[in-house]
């Protein structure tokens, strides 16, 4: 990256770019998204089907289904719809080993009942799964932006680019991005926009009118925020976890929480290394015992969710 591609990257919010990449936090167990869907309906509309045959369960997403700084989802499916054929077909079978469905392959040619297909389809997944949870999702991606543009200030810029994600490394002058493509990209100038999102691991846009790096915001930042306006806690962790958490307000070892939460000494063990990679737990030895304890961010949890039972 040169002098002028450092100078223009800044933070930006997603739009609904996030929707093909939802689909995929859907479909990953453990995802704070999808918990928190499930805990609001966890049904998917029949009409919203169709995208499944779009976006496959991991790997990279159809670009053309993700429109660039786009929150109204009459135009983002205006925009969808009037994706070229030849692009629609590029994306949707790079890196695919299966055949495509009848209706996909209507679409790559441009078939008009196709194309008001997705555009239903697109919009039945907004208004039954974006929508209701848009008010959490503009919490995280705000309170992530809000910490990443402190850090900016009070770390620098490589700081901020070598905490998004272990596999994002900034390093004499080079932003390495781990991925299944090797490849060494001159940005021009251009500039580097950094997205946080619901996509379980980082990514380029490099189609974009700025190229963007996008990134997982981090599980603690959901949890955090989620709390704050209703029971995300139970949502984010599942209520044994949520259990275990609240728990801890009081230091337990091991054998005492497995005793608090009726649970195995062995499971105890578990949610609490669980909760400990989340950043909300801290574990110290004494002599032959472990004991757990709540980190800042834990009690803020579970302080935000004070009134309302985790249970």
């Amino acid at each position: 990256m040169s002098v002028d591609d450092i100078a223009r990257i800044r933070l930006a919010a997603p739009g609904l770019c996030e929707l093909p990449v939802s689909l995929q936090a859907l479909q990953l167990v453990g995802h704070p998204y999808r918990r928190m869907w499930r805990s609001e309906a966890g049904r998917l509309p029949q009409q919203a089907g169709r995208l499944w045959e779009l976006v496959p369960a991991q790997g990279d997403v159809p670009l053309f289904l993700a429109p660039e700084t786009v929150d109204d989802i009459d135009e983002a499916i205006d925009i969808v719809q009037s994706t070229p054929a030849a692009r629609i077909r590029a994306e949707v079978t790079a890196g695919r080993a299966t055949r495509l469905s009848a209706w996909v392959e209507d679409l790559c040619r441009g078939r008009t009942q196709a194309r008001h297909d997705l555009g239903v389809a697109m919009r039945a997944y907004h208004d039954h799964v974006m929508a209701p949870l848009s008010p959490v999702h503009t919490r995280v991606v705000t309170a992530e932006l809000s910490h990443r543009t402190r850090e900016i200030a009070t770390e620098g810029i490589a700081t901020m680019l070598n905490s998004l994600h272990p596999a994002v490394r900034w390093r004499a002058g080079v932003l390495e991005v781990a991925g299944p493509v090797h490849a060494d990209i001159d940005l021009g100038g251009r500039g580097l926009r950094v997205m946080p999102s619901v996509w379980p691991r980082p990514g380029l846009a490099l189609e974009w009118s700025q190229p963007t790096l996008v990134y997982p915001v981090p599980y603690a930042t959901w949890l955090a925020e989620a709390s704050a306006g209703y029971d995300g806690a139970k949502a984010a962790l599942g209520a044994t976890r949520a259990t275990v958490l609240q728990t801890l307000v009081d230091e337990h070892t091991t054998t005492s929480l497995a005793r608090a939460v009726a649970l195995s000494p062995s499971s105890a063990s578990v949610h609490a290394s669980a909760l400990r990679r989340a950043g909300l737990v801290a574990s110290r030895r004494r002599g032959k015992t472990v004991r757990h304890s709540l980190t800042p961010l834990g009690l803020d949890v579970v302080t935000a969710s004070r009134g309302r039972a985790l249970l």
